[in-house]
């Protein structure tokens, strides 16, 4: 008789187990098919706030970057130039690699495409900064590559400007 009882419990455990799984699985469809389910909003909120958690990281890590450049600039002092280009290069890369983990909500996904446009617009700029610096190291110029350095960076700002705008940040 107890081997029974330990038996009858056993299936109820798994049975629980089993119907708690496939209840799971169910609520998570059933989530993924209602888009304007709380846990579906709650979760693009989170999203949201964590992307403009990431985008304000950035921001901070590019300031310092750009303002690094232009003091190397105004010394000439090409050789720290190089070494904040290559920051910039690598900070950009490493920023739109982290936005485009996020999966923002609707209304702000066209702010997320502006902020990624301005990070590949800067990312470039960084790519000129180094052409130019390396070449003004050599004697052989890099006026030309600092000219598309500054016209990469103004449509970055530009587009920074957009996703300001978009999300709501004005």
């Amino acid at each position: 008789m107890k081997k029974y009882i330990y038996f009858t419990f056993f299936i109820l455990l798994v049975a629980l187990i089993v119907r708690g799984f496939a209840g799971s699985q169910n609520d998570e469809n059933a989530s993924q098919a209602q888009p304007n389910s709380p846990l579906n909003t709650f979760k693009s909120a989170y999203q949201d706030i964590a992307w403009g958690a990431n985008v304000q990281k950035h921001l901070e890590i590019l300031k310092t970057d750009w303002d690094g450049v232009s003091v190397a600039a105004n010394n000439s002092d090409y050789t720290t130039l190089t070494v904040y280009a290559e920051q910039i290069v690598n900070d950009t890369h490493n920023a739109i690699q982290e936005n485009d983990q996020y999966t923002v909500s609707p209304k702000i996904q066209e702010a997320q495409k502006e902020w990624r446009a301005a990070l590949e617009d800067y990312n470039s700029a960084g790519q000129f900064l180094l052409q130019g610096a390396n070449e003004a190291k050599n004697g052989t110029g890099g006026a030309e590559n600092f000219q598309k350095a500054r016209t990469s960076r103004n449509s970055g700002t530009d587009h920074l400007k957009r996703a300001s705008e978009l999300a709501g940040i004005t």
